[in-house]
């Protein structure tokens, strides 16, 4: 009977473990009160090759988006050895890469993203340094990131979030991950893995 009992818990316990296992679908808004639920979509970017990435080209991949800029002097730098680990963790994947936007819509032109790359050894294969084609494009693209961005006030650094977004290979966000914590990365590498099996 208690044997019974103890395989019953264990059951139960497995049963729940696989269910929080679930990652949730985090792209939503709420419009008059109701749940909404989107893809990320519509945009259209430039990489540091000068090709240009649209929201079709990175459907059914599992991939990642975060803003930088090059010349960041804060966070960007240790946001950036991060990504590197995970570049080289998953160096062997196809189905999974990241996409960095730059923030700083003046300065970080094609040639600037070449150069940072090239500088840090970025394997472009499989990380990409986006630029928008417009203000208004950075902004629409936060607004489905679920993140905002601002100059500082004496013009040497923005404002901006250690978080990267994870979405899967239909478009959707599935968490949101602060790459400086080493539990985030961890996290991350381990959802990246769920979403890619």
């Amino acid at each position: 009977m208690k044997s019974k009992l103890l395989y019953g818990l264990l059951f139960l316990t497995l049963a729940c473990s696989e269910k929080a296992a679930e990652l949730p679908i985090l792209s939503y808004n709420y419009v008059d009160g109701k749940k909404e639920v989107y893809k990320i979509s519509d945009f259209k970017f430039v990489n540091q090759d000068g090709d240009t990435i649209t929201s079709s080209a990175t459907e059914g991949t599992v991939h990642t988006m975060n803003f930088f800029f090059t010349t960041c002097p804060s966070i960007c730098p240790p946001m950036r050895i991060k990504q590197q680990e995970l570049s080289e963790i998953f160096s062997e994947e196809k189905q999974f890469k990241q996409f960095s936007i730059s923030i700083d819509f003046e300065k970080d032109n094609i040639e600037q993203l070449a150069y940072y790359s090239k500088i840090h050894h970025i394997n472009t294969s499989q990380w990409q340094l986006l630029r928008a084609t417009s203000e208004a494009q950075l902004q629409a693209i936060a607004q489905q990131l679920k993140t905002n961005f601002r100059p500082n006030e004496d013009g040497t650094d923005f404002y901006h979030s250690s978080y990267v977004a994870l979405i899967d290979k239909q478009q959707y966000i599935r968490g949101f991950y602060n790459i400086l914590l080493e539990s985030d990365l961890h996290l991350l590498e381990a959802d990246i893995r769920r979403l890619l099996d």
